[in-house]
């Protein structure tokens, strides 16, 4: 089924959050930010292993309002939640034993700013959460949050020429997830999410932490399929895949003097030396090392104007995490081989850390709502739970701002 008829805009995400903080805290903001969610176009796991990725902010996000306290407490609100009551913490311990395990992503961002002086001492924070992400489903709700909680912390501590730039909000929102949530993530998310513009891929070169934007053709666009199967990075193996990653690397590194990331291995060099890793680190870098080349391809393909090329790259990524890395499940498998049987599909694969979640569909002017829906029916007959759909365009990342009194 379609999902999100009518999309809200950056400013309808803002408003409502705003509403929500007054509803619950009686006053109004003093700041407010909204971060989009993210789609992994191509490149899947290379951030970490220092290869490119691809991505683009997407039509939903999250808003977060935020004023200052002067008790050194934190109350949060989501509408996200059941119960009408905010959840209360305090600068000096903000444990999160008691609290739902979304709280540790805006207290780690608390926590971060506060070791760079970015909130005074003594000072506490309300802060209402709104979201239009659907969780779940590898679209990076997480990094949304995380930014969006920044760029209101520094909407309200900051003046206009002493403002930490983008750069230090996503890394901010990137070590929050490393260290406090305890993700051993890449920087796509973030990246995507601070950086992203209408219209445009985000490029990042994870190795030396630098993204350029790049433009999308304007008869190209995404649809995103929801599969059942919730994505949650925390609970599913991705730090073993990490792990892997890690081993193949360090025992090729014995072998090939001067190698610092494995994205940056020869193929050549992979074929040569893959003898001397077990089969899993084996086959996690064989997926590293080729989907670094497809990012390549794909990139290529698009400023030739060879949208069928670069889809093909799409498709092909899929089946190499579906292979190598094993991160995709049947109900990912199902949703992109249906899709890549339609008109006006050019590639499909699952969007995101894997085992669950999205599969985006990069989509030529000839995809209709038909044919959207024709790959729900298939996906509902071997499943029998019918899977939500939404087009959606490269849209613009974070935007944060001061509120008038």
């Amino acid at each position: 089924m379609r999902d999100f008829e009518s999309m809200s805009t950056a400013q309808d995400t803002l408003r409502t959050a705003s509403t929500l903080f007054e509803e619950h805290f009686e006053v109004a903001p003093a700041s407010r930010a909204h971060a989009p969610g993210r789609m992994e176009v191509i490149g899947n796991h290379t951030d970490y292993n220092g290869g490119t990725v691809v991505g683009a902010a997407i039509d939903l996000g999250i808003g977060v309002a935020m004023r200052q306290r002067g008790d050194g407490r934190i109350r949060m609100v989501s509408d996200a939640r059941e119960g009408d009551t905010a959840l209360v913490t305090s600068m000096s311990t903000y444990t999160t034993d008691d609290l739902p395990d979304w709280c540790a992503y805006p207290l780690g961002v608390i926590d971060e700013a506060r070791m760079r002086g970015w909130i005074p001492e003594g000072a506490g924070l309300d802060m209402a959460i709104h979201s239009d992400l659907p969780i779940g489903t590898g679209l990076s709700s997480s990094a949304a949050l995380e930014l969006a909680v920044a760029g209101a912390l520094t909407r309200l501590f900051f003046e206009e020429d002493d403002m930490p730039g983008t750069g230090a909000l996503v890394e901010v929102a990137h070590r929050a997830e490393n260290r406090y949530v305890g993700m051993p993530c890449g920087l796509l998310d973030q990246t995507v999410v601070g950086f992203a513009r209408r219209q445009h891929l985000v490029v990042l070169d994870a190795s030396q932490n630098l993204s350029l934007p790049v433009a999308l053709p304007e008869n190209l666009s995404f649809v995103l399929f929801r599969s059942h199967i919730s994505h949650a990075l925390v609970d599913s193996p991705y730090e073993q895949r990490h792990r892997e990653c890690r081993e193949a690397l360090m025992g090729l590194q014995r072998f090939i003097p001067g190698i610092r990331h494995l994205a940056r291995l020869h193929p050549a060099d992979l074929d040569a030396y893959a003898s001397v890793l077990e089969t899993k680190a084996s086959l996690r870098a064989r997926h590293v090392v080729h989907e670094q080349r497809r990012v390549g391809a794909f990139l290529a393909a698009l400023d030739l104007g060879d949208a069928e090329a670069a889809g093909a790259c799409m498709t092909a990524s899929h089946e190499s995490s579906r292979a190598f890395f094993d991160n995709s499940t049947p109900e990912l498998d199902a949703l992109v081989h249906a899709a890549n049987l339609q008109q006006g599909v050019l590639g499909a694969r699952l969007s995101g850390g894997g085992w669950g979640g999205a599969v985006i569909a990069l989509v030529s002017e000839a995809f209709t709502d038909t044919q959207a829906e024709s790959v729900c029916d298939a996906y509902e007959e071997l499943f029998e739970v019918r899977p939500h759909w939404w087009r959606t365009a490269a849209s613009d990342g974070l935007v944060h701002e001061r509120v008038s009194d």
